[in-house]
């Protein structure tokens, strides 16, 4: 009885002990998260060398390996299962079996950190176990068999962790425009010094020359650097007044004052309720035509919508670049989408599995392909589970990864002239390549309209005089020149 009192202080106690400065500091208001990685094994170390004397460390030394040992074949085993995810439920059960870190447990699963907590927990008792041993000068090759065995769990888990769901399935999202951007667009501000977007080499039909009569932009991310190209052209001095605005901003969410950039989903609710973004509110949203759950929204909140198209893109579908598949019929696609065909040798690749990846609900692209699709239903998107925090675990839409036999969908202009994907082949439609030409006279099969959203009878009367402008002549060009086709480009 006495021995097992003695290995529960060494599991549970001393952990525990070394574990309460950290929660004390995170309590005072101190990030102190990550450091409990190093600073709770140098305690741990710190109290066997003071009490070395008066502690068994023989038993300490059996009592550390043995537990990091089991602990590690335990979290490999679990990771296994879990395919390397960190996030989801079932792997969150193994901060049972570390609860002697009971005071980081619970700051960190608050914060959803669990992978700080088990490497936390690792490192404790590997560094008890090498303090415990140089302490007594154990011969180390009594514990050969359980060093090598942690080494190939440690490989394995660390394998799996960086090839986890929510590392390979979430997508191109990065801390970004506030991490509405996929795609880096620092060439493609209006302030850019640098500037890639598009400006007319003479003087504009249009120009607005007050700050408070600018409509206020906002649109989906592929669409930024054309209508960011309004702006750039008709608002004088916007590279000023954003400048401006940035400096004096903190943490801006809507990446610019007058020429925002959030996303499909949020830019459209901006509009929508425009009065009730306290002065934050969308004058002119530029995307695909609004999904009809956006659109019944806006009926019920007695929103008046005016969907002006102004230009052309094309739907496209594509595959990593090794598949041997060029061409997909329409029929083909919603037969794979709806879940009827489910290996590529069926449309004439290779033995394989299709990946057929999808879109989170309401983006430009996922809008489009309900369309697409019609009365066919899009069978279940795969999903990867995540930890938001306090939110606790949420399931998200799993975004295109270019591995063998991947299908995922996008707008063009994300692949030729962003290079959002890299390595990939666009697939033709019905035989029929979605290059510029064929979108512009029309006989790519999926060619969408691009809009402009407004609210009808906006009090601002220089919305209607942008609209005006972008169907001009003027602004055709720039919407051609950025790499989409105009309403009447031939």
């Amino acid at each position: 009885m006495k021995k097992f009192f003695k290995i529960l202080i060494y599991y549970a106690l001393i952990p525990f002990i070394a574990s309460l400065p950290g929660f004390i500091l995170n309590l005072c208001g101190l990030e102190f998260i990550y450091l409990n990685m190093l600073v709770v094994p140098l305690l741990t170390t710190i109290i066997y060398i003071l009490f070395r004397n008066k502690l068994d460390m023989k038993l300490v030394v059996k009592t550390n390996g043995i537990i990091l040992f089991v602990l590690l074949i335990c979290f490999t085993i679990m990771m296994i299962i879990a395919k390397g995810n960190t996030e989801g439920r079932f792997i969150s059960y193994f901060s049972y079996f570390i609860l002697p870190f009971l005071p980081i447990l619970f700051l960190m699963a608050l914060m959803g950190q669990f992978m700080i907590l088990y490497i936390c927990a690792f490192l404790t008792y590997f560094v008890s176990f090498i303090v415990s041993i140089i302490i007594t000068k154990t011969d180390i090759k009594k514990y050969v068999v359980y060093i090598v065995v942690s080494l190939v769990c440690i490989g394995v888990s660390t394998y799996l962790y960086c090839n986890r769901p929510s590392v390979k399935y979430a997508g191109h999202g990065f801390d970004y425009m506030h991490g509405y951007s996929s795609t880096d667009f620092t060439d493609y501000m209006v302030y850019s010094e640098e500037s890639k977007l598009v400006v007319l080499n003479h003087e504009p039909s249009l120009i607005i020359d007050k700050q408070e009569d600018m409509p206020v932009l906002d649109g989906a991310e592929a669409l930024y650097p054309m209508y960011a190209a309004f702006a750039k052209n008709v608002y004088k001095d916007i590279d000023k007044i954003e400048t401006k605005w940035l400096q004096e901003t903190e943490k801006p969410y809507t990446n610019g004052k007058i020429v925002t950039f959030t996303d499909t989903v949020e830019g459209f609710s901006r509009l929508i309720y425009k009065d009730e973004f306290n002065g934050e509110g969308v004058d002119m949203f530029f995307g695909a035509y609004p999904s009809q759950e956006q659109l019944d929204e806006a009926k019920e909140l007695g929103i008046e919508l005016e969907i002006t198209p102004i230009g052309k893109e094309a739907f496209v579908f594509f595959v990593e670049k090794h598949n041997p598949v060029d061409n997909l019929s329409s029929e083909q696609i919603k037969a794979i989408y709806h879940g009827d065909i489910t290996n590529w040798k069926k449309v004439g690749g290779n033995n394989e599995k299709i990946l057929a990846f999808q879109r989170p609900k309401n983006s430009g692209s996922q809008t489009m392909m309900e369309y697409f699709m019609g009365d066919i239903t899009l069978k279940e998107p795969q999903t990867y589970e995540t930890i938001r925090a306090m939110a606790g675990v949420i399931k998200k839409v799993a975004q295109y990864n270019n591995e063998d036999g991947a299908l995922g969908y996008t707008f063009r202009y994300f692949l030729e002239e962003l290079n959002q994907e890299q390595d990939v082949k666009i697939l033709n439609v019905d035989g029929i390549y979605p290059s510029l030409e064929s979108i512009e006279d029309g006989s790519y099969p999926l060619t969408s309209n691009i809009c402009l959203i407004t609210r009808k009878n906006d009090s601002n009367p220089y919305v209607q005089k942008m609209i005006d402008f972008i169907l001009s002549d003027d602004g055709q060009e720039i919407i051609h020149k950025t790499g989409y086709s105009g309403l009447n480009q031939n």
